[in-house]
């Protein structure tokens, strides 16, 4: 009876024995699992503390963020990538990437991110443009990349977006500013061109091009040296080094250059500094015109002037030889009639006055009238450039005949001179006879008035 008790307590102790094992080894590895449930905590407080700080950062940056599904459904965005879409958070969350393009872009967006997905690799930056609520559209700059879970299985993509609508505005309108003045340039015939410091050309337009009968790349690179000759070289230098001294620019000057068939032409020429962004000399902007038709007829009109200097002197002298000739032909014309009316009054007049005095028929005394009448008409335009002095007329007759051509009766003449107006009477009488103007009722004052 006590044996069998002896192997039932053995048997017992061994249980109790295994029981307590157990127990500690239950309690050690309760105790190991509070201590992972500890360190689980904390890792779970890091990685919400981690969590935190990176929704923060997110929510803080410029940039628009966000996260999207295989599918393109949005799973997280940024109050940056709400305000690009004008949209509330759950406006955005709610919607398919689609949403905020139009079918042509979505389509573009699909086949970057199909892409990504592809591949694995991270897109480049690329535009794409976006519909926001109220119907703007905003230009972005996008890069996009692969989200992948615990196991590198592709859940979504994260995408970082930047809102560029001004610049891509102001990249335009310098683009269409570019493009219009560069027309203006292509389409004036002054030639336009722009050199580096060191006068090598880096710009010109079709005009400067065809000035110097060259294309645009054989141009382009080379120096304005290469198209002068050393001495007109050197003047350039001059005057581009004052510009860039002085900051002034020159003002419009000429200066040669050889063609490429190796003929010289004319140019007219003004020139500026050009800076860069820092104010700093970059190089030279000219102007430049082609004036060798304008120096060719400029020479050609000099030329004229200096021929026709030259014919007009000539005239000039060949002018005062005419009037020398004709002022002696003139005074030799006067003379012949001043010596044909002396001979008529003192040799045929003082005759005719004596036939008149002899006794004739009533025939011959018809013939002498038409003789003296003839006679007058033949000697009477003579008188038009003989004067009272031609005529031998005494100083007092002169001055009776010079009262009667302005109009004054004897009575008049008489009263003015102090003298009897039958003396008058005489002298009026002399003044007829000198005159060959006897035997008439003609007026005295209107023959007088022809005279010279």
């Amino acid at each position: 009876m006590e044996k069998k008790e002896t192997k039932g307590s053995g048997y017992l102790r061994r249980e109790v024995e295994g029981l307590r094992k157990r127990v500690d080894e239950l309690e050690s590895a309760e105790k190991k699992w509070h201590q992972e449930e500890s360190h689980l905590k904390a890792a779970l407080e890091t990685l919400r503390e981690s969590e935190r700080k990176y929704r923060s950062v997110l929510e803080g940056i410029e940039e628009g963020y966000l996260e999207v599904d295989l599918k393109g459904n949005y799973t997280f965005v940024n109050d940056a990538m709400c305000r690009m879409v004008g949209k509330t958070r759950e406006e955005v969350l709610n919607a398919n990437y689609k949403s905020n393009y139009d079918p042509e872009t979505a389509k573009k967006v699909f086949r970057i991110f199909n892409e990504v997905y592809r591949t694995g690799n991270s897109t480049e930056l690329f535009n794409d443009e976006i519909i926001r609520k109220d119907g703007k559209v905003v230009v972005r700059e996008l890069s996009a990349s692969l989200i992948r879970d615990g196991e590198g299985e592709p859940v979504g993509f994260r995408a970082v977006a930047r809102d560029v609508t001004k610049r891509k505005r102001a990249e335009l309108a310098l683009r269409e500013s570019e493009e219009k003045y560069r027309s203006i340039l292509e389409s004036i015939d002054e030639g336009y061109m722009e050199t580096d410091i060191a006068g090598s050309y880096v710009f010109m337009n079709r005009a400067a091009c065809e000035m110097f009968g060259r294309t645009r790349e054989e141009m382009l690179g080379t120096s304005y040296r290469d198209y002068m000759t050393p001495d007109t070289a050197r003047t350039m230098y001059r005057i581009f080094n004052s510009i860039y001294r002085t900051g002034e620019p020159a003002e419009l000057f000429d200066y040669e250059i050889i063609g490429k068939d190796g003929i010289k032409q004319t140019r007219e020429l003004s020139a500026s500094l050009m800076r860069d962004e820092e104010g700093r000399p970059s190089g030279f902007r000219i102007v430049v015109r082609d004036i060798t038709s304008r120096k060719m007829t400029e020479e050609a009109l000099r030329k004229r002037e200096q021929e026709l200097k030259v014919n007009a002197q000539y005239l000039a002298e060949a002018n005062t030889a005419l009037k020398v000739l004709l002022k002696h032909r003139e005074e030799d014309r006067t003379e012949l009639e001043r010596n044909v009316l002396s001979n008529v009054r003192e040799l045929v007049a003082p005759f005719l006055e004596k036939m008149k005095g002899t006794s004739m028929t009533e025939l011959q005394e018809t013939y002498l009238n038409i003789i003296e009448a003839n006679l007058n008409n033949i000697v009477s335009p003579f008188l038009r450039n003989m004067t009272l002095n031609d005529f031998n007329l005494t100083p007092k007759e002169i001055q009776i005949a010079s009262l009667i051509k302005e109009g004054k009766t004897t009575k008049e003449i008489a009263a003015a001179l102090h003298l009897a107006p039958s003396t008058i009477d005489f002298h009026r009488n002399n003044i007829r006879t000198k005159l060959g103007f006897t035997n008439t009722r003609a007026n005295l004052r209107s023959y007088l008035m022809s005279l010279s």
